[in-house]
């Protein structure tokens, strides 16, 4: 891959024919891979023409790549006939946990759990980022979680659990700009730019490949919800010239996946993204 930024948009399903039709501004788009699982029907033909428009990104929420468990072979299966048929600029998944065992078969948690970031946490994440790029051939990209709540067995910040994870697997980090803010403010930092600001020049950069930016909804009172059902904040943006002034190689992408706005104030947010 070069090392120009890039910058694209999560591409929804109210969207597909506005993208075909026009892709000026963009220059990938972002599709969700377990939603093009089925080998054939609507959904795998609107791939294929989408990915014919333009280079897309497999993004999962399935993998849970942090499950104490190994991921199931068919879900790697699955994922690399969409990455022989799209040749894609990323892979990418969640560190989080979503395969569990019950009663001698593996089930999958439906959501994306939090993880205690710590010795044993982080062997689980080695082995299966090792098995999903083995499997497909390629290095892949892992995300930072929002996580609403926090385990008594950290022991670790999350910035060493991830660049562990990076150095010991070769894959690079997907960093969610958005994730780390919600969980600056839900966590009471007093100064979360700042504390986030930190994170970024920590992280070693080498390994940084694509940034997230998305909205939240703030409820006083209660948590920070990473919906991604609102524009980007002005604190998001600021963490982003942040991040490009380090990683400046670093693809950017808008995430906007409830309320969805037109296509044309979706390509507004990516033309901020890119200047």
């Amino acid at each position: 891959m070069d090392r120009q930024h890039k910058v694209g948009v999560g591409l929804r399903a109210a969207h597909v024919e506005d993208l075909l039709s026009s892709q000026a501004g963009i220059d990938f788009v972002e599709v969700h891979a377990e939603n093009h699982f089925a080998p054939g029907g609507i959904s795998r033909a609107l791939l294929e023409r989408v990915s014919q428009a333009l280079p897309v990104s497999l993004h999962g929420t399935g993998a849970g790549l942090a499950s104490k468990v190994p991921i199931p072979k068919a879900h790697l299966q699955r994922l690399r006939a969409l990455v022989e048929m799209t040749q894609p600029l990323f892979v990418s998944d969640h560190v989080a946990q979503t395969w569990f065992e019950e009663a001698g078969h593996i089930r999958h948690a439906g959501d994306l759990l939090p993880v205690a970031f710590n010795r044993a946490s982080l062997t689980c994440l080695v082995d299966n980022i090792s098995r999903v790029q083995d499997h497909l051939g390629r290095p892949i990209l892992i995300e930072n979680l929002a996580q609403y709540v926090r385990f008594s067995q950290s022991n670790m910040p999350e910035v060493e659990f991830l660049a562990l994870a990076c150095e010991r697997t070769g894959c690079g980090l997907l960093l969610d700009l958005n994730n780390l803010y919600v969980n600056a403010i839900n966590d009471g930092e007093a100064a979360p730019e700042a504390t986030i600001r930190r994170w970024i020049d920590t992280f070693p950069a080498e390994f940084v490949m694509e940034l997230h930016l998305a909205g939240s909804t703030v409820r006083t009172g209660e948590l920070v919800i990473d919906d991604h059902a609102q524009p980007v904040s002005d604190a998001v943006w600021a963490l982003h010239r942040r991040a490009l002034a380090r990683f400046p190689w670093a693809a950017s992408l808008i995430e906007w996946d409830e309320q969805l706005p037109s296509w044309g104030r979706l390509l507004q947010e990516a033309e901020r993204a890119r200047h």
